[in-house]
């Protein structure tokens, strides 16, 4: 028996929905569920367990929730669901997070043919993960960025006083809100400074973005 292939799609565009379903229409081992133009809307059909895909065909940038924060709740809620994102842009850090962090599965360009589309669902079903070379090639570009930073760790303090620094604050606001002198958190910028070898407020917030060092405060 062939193994069918139930997919849902998501897309708050209802032409690139009629356009998948279109080009998943000439494959006899897809069916294609429900379609949903809201993560929202699919998160409480999962929930209120109205149906279970396999495989999941999702928009990145979407008004309500993006595909980013919609496939968090999905795998750590439906773990056994396969992500594969669609999307227009291949942002390297947006790509890394979903990969490396977030687990999905696959990240294709909308620029891609009907046949890698039909590829990568089949690759995914199987268990591998599958990039559109677009996306591939940024995020082999990211993780050789990531491996040529040095290992970054700051304390409790120093998060803070960065998070004040990219935000515009001067030593004299931030010894204000922090209860400490103006020559401590001078020595904690320098110390900053030091160990993300930035040496600028634009090279620290990028550094800051690309390393997620702010992510526990």
């Amino acid at each position: 028996m062939e193994n069918i292939l139930d997919i849902v799609i998501i897309d708050d565009h209802n032409i690139i929905i009629e356009g998948l379903e279109m080009l998943l229409s000439f494959e006899k081992n897809v069916r294609i569920l429900k379609t949903y133009n809201d993560a929202y809307d699919f998160l409480g059909d999962l929930r209120g367990q109205k149906l279970l895909p396999k495989i999941l065909l999702m928009d990145l940038m979407m008004p309500t929730i993006n595909g980013l924060d919609a496939s968090k709740i999905i795998k750590k809620e439906f773990p056994e669901i396969r992500i594969i994102i669609l999307s227009m842009n291949c942002e390297p850090k947006v790509i890394y997070e979903l990969i490396e962090k977030i687990e999905v599965e696959g990240y294709l360009s909308k620029k891609i043919s009907r046949t890698e589309l039909y590829t990568a669902l089949n690759e995914v079903n199987k268990g591998y993960v599958h990039l559109s070379e677009e996306a591939q090639q940024a995020l082999n570009c990211f993780r050789e960025k990531i491996i040529s930073y040095p290992e970054i760790k700051l304390s409790c303090r120093e998060k803070e006083i960065v998070d004040l620094m990219i935000n515009g604050f001067s030593n004299r606001e931030i010894s204000a809100k922090l209860f400490i002198s103006e020559s401590t958190v001078e020595t904690h910028r320098k110390n900053i400074y030091r160990k993300t070898e930035a040496h600028s407020i634009p090279k620290l917030i990028q550094i800051v973005n690309d390393l997620n060092l702010l992510q526990t405060i």
